[in-house]
């Protein structure tokens, strides 16, 4: 058998009335790649038995002993257990006492800490013994976080809880991040956030940099909000993104002006790439020209200019 420094050594200790139980067992771990020491295969007509005995404890990682009503009597298994708790405390060797036909209870006292597997002659399943000493872990894949837990508690220190809770509210409902996308009444969102109407009034006042309320009807996002707000609870920060975006404009003679070819570049969606584009916009860093398709782009294309240069390079 090919082997690795990984491939991990059993011991096997059985007694004679066992043999055929314990067979199973050295063929089902041989089988699933574990080096398994088992007499039958390893002790040869002519050997010395306790050399052999002594080199298979010697390379082992694992020792295992197949305890029955009739191995717990018996004074080699009980020699051999006693050289494995030798090899577990001063090398650490893993010591696995399978038990069939016993309750933990009946093993010996050294052995009742600890966990002790079940096996049936009748219907050997060993897969988790084999997982076991292969190191192959019980917990299921971890799964992605959570938004809430991945965002935390994380908010906007200037603002009030009110007006945190509403720009929060528009961050993640928003599907391209674009000025009616969402929108919201003041009964909307008083029922969304669980406020009264004229708290929901003072917070968009609150907001006013960044929402537009149409007479109570309409309130919806102007091109700040996401460009200022997605940073506290949505996986990216936009100042990076537009930094990213200015870079490939100044820098990468190939990078595309129109904001869908840059999003196939840089792997981001709409959501993602309009605040960027916006917070470039917003503050005079390039030219641009807005799309009026109703689709899921802000602008059509843009331009830089000298300030897109002097922001990048102010940034390196």
């Amino acid at each position: 058998m090919s082997m690795t420094p990984s491939t991990p050594k059993v011991f096997l200790s059985f007694a004679f009335e066992d043999k055929a139980l314990a067979g199973q067992i050295a063929r089902l771990l041989q089988d699933n790649g574990i080096d398994t020491w088992w007499a039958e295969w390893c002790i040869a007509a002519g050997d010395s038995i306790r050399q052999k005995i002594d080199d298979g404890l010697g390379n082992c990682t694992h020792f295992i002993v197949l305890l029955t009503p009739a191995s717990v009597t018996k004074p080699w298994v009980a020699a051999e257990m006693d050289a494995g708790l030798v090899r577990k405390l001063s090398r650490g060797t893993k010591f696995i006492a399978l038990r069939c036909g016993l309750s933990p209870s009946a093993l010996p006292p050294l052995l009742q800490g600890l966990l002790s597997p079940q096996v049936d002659s009748a219907s050997l399943d060993l897969e988790q013994l084999i997982h076991d000493i292969h190191g192959i872990t019980r917990k299921p894949p971890l799964g992605e976080v959570p938004r809430a837990a991945r965002i935390g508690v994380k908010t906007a220190a200037s603002y009030s809880t009110a007006a945190n809770a509403m720009a929060r509210l528009f961050v993640e409902r928003s599907k391209n991040a674009t000025r009616l996308d969402p929108n919201f009444s003041i009964a909307e969102l008083s029922e969304e956030l669980g406020l009264s109407h004229d708290d929901v009034r003072d917070a968009v006042h609150e907001l006013k940099g960044f929402l537009e309320n149409h007479r109570d009807s309409v309130i919806y996002a102007k091109d700040g909000l996401f460009a200022h707000f997605d940073r506290y609870w949505m996986p990216w920060d936009t100042d990076d993104d537009a930094l990213r975006v200015a870079t490939g404009l100044v820098n990468e003679p190939d990078f595309p002006k129109q904001p869908e070819d840059q999003a196939r570049v840089l792997g981001w969606p709409a959501r993602r790439l309009n605040p960027a584009i916006a917070l470039l916009a917003d503050r005079g860093l390039i030219k641009e020209l807005r799309s009026h398709t109703g689709g899921p782009w802000q602008f059509a294309t843009m331009i830089k200019t000298d300030a897109t240069r002097r922001f990048v390079k102010s940034r390196n």
